[in-house]
């Protein structure tokens, strides 16, 4: 079996039918699998016209090339739907064993649509997929929706897709648990969930996966070149956790919600980066890096307790980026966040822009009814977390609906301190520090993060390397504007087919930096069958980031939504090892343009779409 002989399972949560379908290899040549097929699907199949809580809407569950491959460090989920908090395509990637599970049960992908009468869950066992009744479970924690589930279906041994209350109450920002301690978060994937009164999907497989090629020393070779890489024993021990402190070390950090560059007590922040204190060590499905950990925490109010490490961008958001420099407690925010179903990242950088605020003078304490919402106040911080979860004041439910929203309806000169891209806020990186990463930020098709450009060779290369493959040594400079539109171009794309092929970015991405596509097209070929070039291979991802582009035009996006906030184009950094440096945007988002074969609006040439076979899509609707 591969994913070209899976089905796509259709449900129709309003008529209560479900229908399976043969993929259609051809999709899968022109798409892969991942998020490549699960932008296809939405993109071909929604109307233009619809919004994301309307029962219209669709939610589409996609597996990867690889899964069930036998290909270490591959099963990853995609999720793709119209963003609550974007408007534009929302897109969120989630690890843990599920995917493997429902290609042993002969599925690709599955396309939600239309709203239950009342709370259900998906269940699906081998060939069976049925539609269950869950109103008794709905208002439960995701923890306590797995333990309930599986009490329901009779099965332990079922992988879960599941929302908590964050997506029951239509937080614009909530997530999607994809396993224990895993989450599909970012674009409030789990809040569309919610408006169809989809409460979870459990999937369990008696069959072992076959696996058509014996791949042995595929994966062996794969394992090993990952292993000797600078980076294996920080992310097998630490994960991500090491790089807290880095971002300020680069004097380009985020503390107080940009207010600094450098936060005297960020190796405070970083307590969860002890070795010391794992009790064990956690990984997804055939995954050697084990890059997820339990950790004990050894003092403070939750000592005793056991959590999960979270990595490095949640315990910025909730440490440096909120002025707490206690690094228990961001641990424990973030775990409040896995139970509530909400991402993590975006709740506590809204929670930050809302301390920024007040210490502004901007909210009031009638406005925050009582709240003393002053740096690093924990027990604040924990409430208005709680508030936006449960919409349950003023406050609570305005920052619900993300910061571009919530700064507008707030006014009074707040916009000035919402730092997002296209509705999603900016993460760990001050862009004026890593210009790449500045010009990602700006026109990544789902918003402003990382992950889906993940442009590292901008501090990760030697200036001889740089020259090899941008044109210029000074691509290799993080503070440089020269090769970075050539950068961001080959990223982008190559970090869509990663998620395409449903591998995990943390060892290809951060570890082995592929920057010329040899590794990767290697291995699809050994792994599949396959006889791609190169060239051919950067086309299929061009084809990814195209139709996610098309998407986002079709609902409004215009090259004004590929920007950056005015505090980084215009104001230098003052101090530091980034000192005088700002983003000069213009020049490197009109490069990019043209390396991309848009035209000098951010627009897809006619030429362009039938290079890519996207003409008859686009004219579909």
């Amino acid at each position: 079996m591969s994913i070209y002989e899976n089905d796509i399972v259709y449900i129709n949560l309003t008529k209560g039918e479900i229908a399976r379908k043969k993929i259609d290899k051809a999709i899968v040549d022109a798409y892969l699998g991942g998020r490549g097929l699960a932008s296809h699907l939405l993109l071909k199949n929604l109307p233009v016209d619809v919004k994301a809580f309307d029962p219209e809407n669709l939610l589409v569950f996609a597996t990867g090339l690889f899964t069930g491959t036998g290909m270490i460090s591959s099963s990853r989920i995609h999720i793709c739907t119209k963003s609550p908090l974007t408007g534009y395509i929302g897109s969120s990637n989630g690890g843990g064993y599920v995917a493997n599970e429902l290609y042993k049960c002969n599925i690709a992908a599955i396309v939600v649509v239309g709203k239950a009468p009342s709370p259900v869950m998906v269940n699906i066992s081998d060939d069976v997929v049925e539609i269950l009744n869950v109103e008794n479970i709905w208002g439960q924690t995701t923890s306590k929706t797995v333990e309930s589930i599986k009490g329901i279906i009779g099965n332990d041994r079922a992988h879960l897709m599941t929302i908590g209350n964050a997506g029951e109450n239509l937080c614009h920002f909530a997530s999607i648990m994809t396993g224990i301690g895993h989450f599909a978060g970012r674009t409030g994937t789990g809040a569309v969930m919610g408006s169809k009164n989809l409460k979870a999907i459990s999937v369990h497989s008696n069959r072992k996966a076959h696996k058509s090629r014996d791949i042995s020393k595929v994966v062996s070779n794969y394992f090993n070149t990952i292993k000797d890489t600078k980076f294996y024993k920080k992310y097998s021990t630490v994960g991500s956790t090491y790089l807290v402190t880095w971002a300020d070390q680069k004097g380009a950090g985020s503390a107080k919600n940009y207010s600094d560059v450098k936060y005297r007590d960020i190796e405070d922040t970083a307590w969860a980066s002890d070795e010391a204190i794992v009790t064990k060590y956690k990984g997804c499905y055939q995954c050697p890096v084990k890059c997820k950990a339990e950790i004990l925490i050894d003092h403070g109010r939750h000592a005793g307790k056991v959590m999960e490490r979270p990595d490095y961008e949640p315990l910025i958001s909730w440490g440096s980026r909120s002025g707490n420099s206690d690094g228990v407690e961001s641990v424990y925010l973030h775990e409040l966040c896995n139970d509530y179903g909400v991402d993590s990242i975006e709740a506590g950088n809204i929670v930050a822009f809302a301390i920024d605020l007040f210490e502004r003078g901007i909210l009031t304490r009638e406005e925050t009814a009582g709240l003393e919402l002053t740096w690093g106040n924990i027990d604040a911080m924990e409430e208005l977390l709680r508030q936006m979860v449960f919409r349950s004041t003023y406050l609570g439910n305005v920052l619900a609906d993300g910061l571009c929203s919530a700064s507008k309806k707030i006014g009074k000169g707040s916009e000035e301190y919402a730092f997002h891209v296209k509705g999603l806020s900016m993460t760990a990186m001050d862009p004026r520090g890593f210009k790449a990463t500045a010009l990602g930020y700006a026109v990544s098709s789902r918003g402003c993060d990382f992950t889906y450009v993940y442009a590292k060779s901008e501090y990760n290369i030697s200036p001889e390397v740089a020259l090899l493959h941008y044109g210029t040594q000074n691509a290799a400079d993080r503070l440089s504007e020269e090769g970075k539109a050539l950068m961001v171009r080959r990223s982008l794309v190559r970090a869509a087919v990663v998620d395409s092929i449903g591998m995990c970015k943390l060892p290809y991405l951060s570890m082995l930096i592929d920057i010329d596509y040899k590794i990767i097209t290697g291995l699809i070929n050994d792994v599949c069958g396959l006889s791609l070039t190169e060239e051919e291979l950067f086309v299929i991802g061009e084809r990814i980031v195209n139709a996610e582009r098309l998407f986002n035009i079709r609902s409004g996006a215009t090259s004004k939504d590929d920007r950056l906030p005015e505090k980084f184009t215009n104001e230098p950094i003052s101090e530091g090892e980034s000192k005088n440096s700002y983003v000069d945007l213009d020049k490197m988002k009109k490069e990019f343009y043209m390396l991309m074969g848009w035209d000098s609006q951010g627009m897809i040439t006619e030429n362009k779409l039938k290079e890519l076979g996207l003409e008859k899509v686009s004219n579909s609707q």
